[in-house]
């Protein structure tokens, strides 16, 4: 760990880098306790207020987390591999060895309008599920999900337990349902007063707001889900390709 007196990156920034760079090579692992703001100045022989303002900017940003007492520590984080990869965002969470539980808020039965259908491409029926879900790892609030699949694909669906069971699962091996393609788009809003509640975040928190639209090998929409998950719990891997697109809106 070392200073580079000569740049023109301010101190407390190089700090930072260098913590975020041995926590991503696992010199600190989730959970390990990092040298204190004290010891950091000692350490480099900066000032302390340049190594509390560099730890400060750590914990907002969620690399590191405080307990009273005791230290500053590194936070666990979720990396979903891909947004474009996983149709279940059940099995995304599940790859390692983390507590993965869902917890059903909602789930009813709603009639949606002339312009809803079309925007779903439904001709069928107005009647639609809406389900909305909080996600769970390590008992932590990661995802508040919701989402509106057409009632006509499985009239049944609200008798299943969808605590339990991915809706993927369901829809694929008990209503023999196949996945073609789904589309998403990623934005980054602030949390409301009833999504902080539920995510146990601050209101006005950064929230990653991901809307997926999945659609059936007969290219109908099966499923619109809206998830919004707080910005210091997860980070997202993207691989690219000549498939891969970026559309950024006019920013006036």
């Amino acid at each position: 760990m070392e200073i580079d007196r000569k740049s023109k990156l301010p101190l407390y920034y190089q700090l930072k880098e260098i913590l975020k760079e041995e926590i991503d090579v696992g010199k600190y692992k989730p959970g390990q306790k990092v040298p204190s703001e004290n010891e950091l100045s000692a350490m480099l022989g900066i000032s302390r207020n340049t190594s509390k303002q560099a730890i400060a900017d750590l914990v907002s940003e969620g690399v590191l987390y405080r307990v009273q007492g005791k230290g500053t520590f590194v936070a666990e984080r979720k990396k979903f591999t891909g947004v474009m990869e996983a149709f279940s965002f059940s099995e995304e969470l599940k790859k390692d060895d983390s507590i993965f539980a869902t917890k059903v808020l909602f789930a009813e039965e709603i009639f949606e309008t002339k312009e809803i259908l079309e925007y779903l491409k439904l001709k069928e029926s107005a009647e639609l599920f809406r389900i909305q879900r909080i996600r769970l790892l390590n008992e932590r609030p990661v995802a508040l999900q919701t989402s509106y699949i057409p009632k006509f694909f499985c009239p049944d669906l609200l008798d299943n337990d969808l605590s339990a069971n991915s809706l993927f699962d369901l829809l694929k091996e008990k209503y023999n349902i196949g996945f073609s393609y789904f589309t998403e788009n990623l934005a980054c809003v602030k949390a409301d007063k009833y999504e902080s509640e539920l995510l146990q975040v601050k209101k006005g928190s950064p929230l990653f707001f991901i809307t997926r639209k999945t659609f059936t090998k007969n290219d109908e929409i099966i499923e619109v889900a809206r998830s919004f998950m707080p910005g210091d719990r997860c980070e997202f891997y993207f691989k690219h390709s000549q498939k891969t697109s970026i559309e950024l809106n006019h920013i006036k």
